[in-house]
């Protein structure tokens, strides 16, 4: 079986990593770094797969990559006529040794590999702890899940490479190949696939610190996030959910947890956790004392009025809960919660985000569990009397940058508002006008 090599640059243009990719046939298709660099890869030709011999590096490239070539079609000839081995035997760890080796490289180890330093950094994370606030948290399992699904991914992307992946492999270039196989997998929002890069980024800069190395261009690194639509449903719209007839238990239950939240403005994971315990009287007014399960921060939520008639319905109570498996919860309600708005009316096209694609929608379609949390925050901070730092008391959010994604930009009532105090200050200048007037008279 002939070996169908070809070599590559990783960019258009610059400095950049050359690549191979080795075919034999339809058993193996492996990609690899060949270890050599080409310094303007403008200077490569599309058609030789080699650099063009426009100076003296390129001349000295074009020799290195072809004298590889040659060794790696020896080595795959003398296994064919090894009787005891099998072309299909070739693994991309095998072509990495023969690269590192031509190279003059130190064997690799399993510090130096991204997937098995990422296993470790795994591992080690029910051991770590962050601060917040000058306190030290452990961190919680689901963070841990998350990190341990991402390692998941990174193996099945190492597969699809076909050798194994060193930390100096990383940089922006590999981040980009890297999100191009995640589109290709499985359709992944853009936050899913940010948050990805984050991590990766989070992993390597752990390598560093612990000593291992790591290419100093995985800084260029960069998470992301799509654009922050926020949907909310104004006081009035929540009225008419309150007045609204529902025609079963299961959806007045969902239309009650939701006007909780919309006057709590707790996630679905500590509306979960409600219960009577958490109802407390202190210095005469009503509260619900609560964790956050995501902050572990305490809050004291005081029990808006519209929240006592919900709990007054449920004997000083909370809703029932449809499930006590959480996942299952947060799925019901989701689903409730939109026929619930649909029911009241909440039927008006709106820009937003359904089933992970943006467009214009009723709005009924693009309520979820979060529009409660983000209705309470965008509502009160449009009235004029509440304070930032008194919403974010009830939110649990540690600083204003964070609260602001949940803030509607386009809402004009902070501008309606300023238009008033405007108003006011001129009849108020209007009025103390006269009063000047007859003080300079005096004075004069």
């Amino acid at each position: 079986m002939i070996p169908n090599i070809k070599f590559y640059p990783s960019k258009e243009k610059g400095e950049c990593k050359v690549y191979l990719r080795l075919k034999l046939g339809t058993i193996k298709d492996m990609r690899l770094s060949t270890g050599q660099t080409i310094h303007d890869a403008t200077k490569w030709n599309p058609r030789t797969h080699l650099p063009n011999e426009s100076s003296a590096s390129n001349k000295k490239l074009k020799k290195n990559l072809q004298e590889l070539e040659n060794l790696i079609k020896q080595n795959i000839d003398g296994l064919e006529k090894d009787e005891s081995k099998s072309v299909r035997d070739i693994e991309g760890k095998d072509i990495k040794k023969l690269i590192q080796g031509f190279n003059n490289l130190e064997p690799l180890t399993d510090k130096d590999l991204l997937v098995n330093y990422a296993e470790w950094y795994c591992k080690d994370l029910p051991k770590r702890t962050y601060k917040r606030n000058d306190v030290q948290y452990k961190l919680k399992q689901n963070t841990i899940d998350k990190y341990v699904n991402f390692n998941n991914i990174l193996k099945m992307y190492q597969q699809h490479l076909g050798h194994e992946i060193q930390l100096t492999e990383v940089d922006e270039v590999f981040a980009n190949d890297f999100l191009e196989y995640l589109t290709d997998i499985e359709p992944k929002s853009i936050n899913t696939k940010g948050r990805y890069v984050k991590r990766l980024k989070t992993i390597i800069k752990d390598a560093q610190l612990k000593g291992c190395k790591v290419n100093p261009k995985y800084s260029l690194i960069k998470g992301f996030q799509d654009e922050n639509i926020v949907t909310y449903l104004t006081f009035d719209e929540i009225d008419d959910i309150i007045q609204a007839e529902m025609p079963n238990e299961r959806l007045e239950i969902a239309k009650d947890w939701f006007i909780i939240a919309c006057y709590t403005a707790q996630r679905i994971s500590d509306l979960h956790r409600f219960s009577k315990k958490n109802i407390q009287t202190i210095q005469g007014g009503r509260y619900i004392a609560a964790k956050q399960f995501k902050t572990n921060k305490n809050l004291e939520i005081p029990i808006h009025y519209k929240v006592e008639k919900v709990l007054k319905k449920y004997k000083d109570n909370f809703p029932p809960k449809f499930t006590e498996n959480e996942q299952s919860q947060r799925s019901m309600l989701s689903t409730l919660i939109k026929e619930v708005c649909r029911i009241a009316g909440i039927k008006d096209k709106e820009y937003g985000r359904f089933n992970g694609v943006k467009g214009t929608y009723p709005k009924y379609k693009l309520v979820s569990n979060h529009t409660g949390r983000r209705s309470f925050a965008c509502n009160f901070y449009n009235l004029p009397n509440w304070s930032v730092q008194e919403i974010m008391n009830i939110t649990g959010h540690d600083n204003e940058k964070n609260f602001l994604t949940y803030i509607d930009k386009s809402d004009p009532t902070l501008s309606r508002n300023a238009r008033n105090k405007f108003d006011e200050m001129e009849r108020m200048d209007k009025e103390r006008k006269p009063q000047l007037e007859i003080i300079k008279r005096k004075s004069n």
